[in-house]
């Protein structure tokens, strides 16, 4: 998303964030986890078309996202695990997200077209899935 110019004054910049959440016992997967609630919860928001709340739910969503990786850093817990984590949990919170978009476009008939939603979404989730750990198998032998 960001260049890595951008990315690294933007990591710098949250670095004492990172370590006040660690202070008080937050772990990155938990704001992973809470990033990933938020996400469901906006995408409802979105769906019964709270469309104001939902920006709010938006920022909430990404807030965590944001921060986990600095979490991850500052706990001496980053690594590839924890990367394949966040960023399946993201794909995830992408479908939620598209999903509350879809439902709220449709009207009252959601329901059948939310479905073959879900599942394109949890299909591509498979493939994506297969692929991160393939490259994570990947990296593991060219640097051992």
């Amino acid at each position: 998303m960001l260049d890595r110019r951008w990315r690294a004054k933007a990591e710098q910049g949250l670095e004492p964030v990172g370590k006040a959440l660690h202070v008080i016992g937050v772990s990155a997967d938990g704001l992973t986890i809470f990033g990933l609630f938020a996400a469901a919860g906006t995408a409802l928001l979105i769906a019964n078309g709270n469309l104001t709340l939902a920006v709010f739910g938006l920022i909430l969503t990404g807030l965590p996202d944001v921060l986990d990786g600095s979490v991850a850093r500052q706990s001496g817990t980053a690594g590839r695990r924890g990367a394949f984590f966040d960023s399946v949990c993201d794909r995830v919170a992408d479908a939620l997200l598209l999903g509350g978009v879809a439902w709220h476009l449709t009207g009252d008939s959601a329901e059948l077209p939310i479905l073959v939603l879900a599942v394109v979404a949890l299909s591509m989730l498979v493939s994506y899935e297969r692929a991160k750990a393939e490259a994570a198998k990947q990296r593991r032998r060219t640097s051992a």
